[in-house]
């Protein structure tokens, strides 16, 4: 319970009481008889000093309430900048992480496209090493040139030869 709501309820109770002692005491003054303005005067002056102390009690009352009212408001004004502010911080700061994530995620893609590149470069060179070092190439067919100038000597001399229309 907030201590306005302490103060209205004791307000409240205070009140009540004075109210219902002013109510017995003005149904009094208004059954009573009086003889003079003086007796008048003695019955009615306890019961004004009753109600100026009830409204001097119930004015400073309400001007508690409403300084407390006012304190409550200007907290809850600077709880709530502090808050937008730590949320406008808390937006700035994952923005920035965002923006440097996908700073990243750029480098990291160019990275993989280069770590690709070069795994199938390397992994060629390495598959054509062990390739040519277990199982080199070897010449099978070993050319006789005699042998090449006579199966070719006769393609040779008839292309050589002039044709008949000339």
């Amino acid at each position: 319970m907030s201590k306005t709501e302490t103060l209205r309820q004791s307000a409240a109770a205070s009140n009540e009481t004075r109210l219902e002692r002013l109510a017995s005491q003005i149904e009094t003054v208004r059954q009573s008889r009086h003889q003079s303005a003086e007796e008048l005067a003695a019955t009615l002056e306890p019961l004004a000093q009753a109600m100026a102390a009830l409204a001097e009690e119930t004015r400073q009352t309400l001007t508690e309430i409403d300084r407390k009212s006012r304190e409550q408001g200007e907290q809850f004004s600077r709880q709530i900048e502090t808050a937008a502010a730590s949320w406008k911080s808390a937006a700035q700061e994952a923005q920035t992480a965002a923006d440097r994530l996908n700073q990243a995620g750029a480098r990291m893609e160019w990275q993989h496209y280069g770590l690709a590149v070069m795994t199938g470069l390397i992994t060629a060179a390495l598959v054509s090493a062990f390739w040519l070092w277990l199982a080199p190439p070897t010449v099978q067919n070993q050319l006789d040139p005699k042998a090449v100038a006579e199966y070719l000597k006769p393609a040779v001399i008839a292309a050589l030869k002039p044709s008949k229309g000339r």
